[in-house]
């Protein structure tokens, strides 16, 4: 058991652990790239902070041909087509942390609590950056890593200059989420996407 996990998930990710992936962009005359920290990890993460007590659900996905405007589509290169993928998940995720219990005689006690927190992690990207053909695991496994960046720097919160720099091309309309989704949760996944489309228009 991890003995102070506000602490752990404060700490920053050994380089190791990092991985960069161009973006397909060109940025002051170099590549773009994005620091991401592999599926494996994360799920080794979460099984570390919890105990394997996580699991995800209402997993969405939307897969879609985007036109982006071309100016000048006689020159080469510029009818290309790209097919984009929205999806969007729920990450929930038990563990126990020592948190401040009533005041005693002796001043505040410290007691084990245990915490559950849903997460919402959301993806937009362009398929060929991935260049597999299981897009629907490719995209789980990237929302499962986005929700879970929001536990702390240790699963890489604030790794990239935006937080959406994963999100690497356009938007469309968001997802329909399932009638069972509480309106919380569909607020939550739509602020997420509207927030990755104004970033990426930056």
């Amino acid at each position: 058991m991890i003995k102070n996990i506000e602490k752990w998930l404060k700490a920053a990710p050994p380089k190791s652990q990092i991985v960069e992936i161009q973006t397909g962009k060109v940025k002051d005359g170099k590549s773009e790239v994005v620091k991401i920290i592999p599926q494996k990890i994360i799920e080794s993460l979460l099984d570390e902070l919890t105990e394997q007590n996580w699991s995800t659900k209402n997993f969405q996905f939307s897969r879609y041909e985007h036109k982006p405007y071309n100016p000048l589509p006689n020159l080469i290169g510029n009818n290309l087509d790209k097919v984009m993928c929205d999806a969007s998940l729920e990450l929930v995720v038990t563990y126990r942390m020592m948190v401040v219990g009533p005041l005693t005689n002796e001043g505040p006690a410290l007691i084990e609590k245990e915490i559950t927190r849903t997460l919402v992690g959301a993806v937009s990207f362009d398929v060929s950056f991935f260049g597999n053909d299981h897009i629907a695991n490719t995209a789980k496994s990237l929302c499962i890593s986005n929700a879970a960046s929001d536990l702390g720097v240790k699963f890489g919160k604030n790794l990239n200059p935006k937080e959406a720099s994963m999100m690497i091309l356009g938007m469309k309309t968001p997802v329909q989420i399932g009638a069972g989704v509480s309106d919380e949760v569909k607020d939550k996944i739509g602020d997420t996407l509207k927030k990755l489309s104004t970033d990426l228009k930056k």
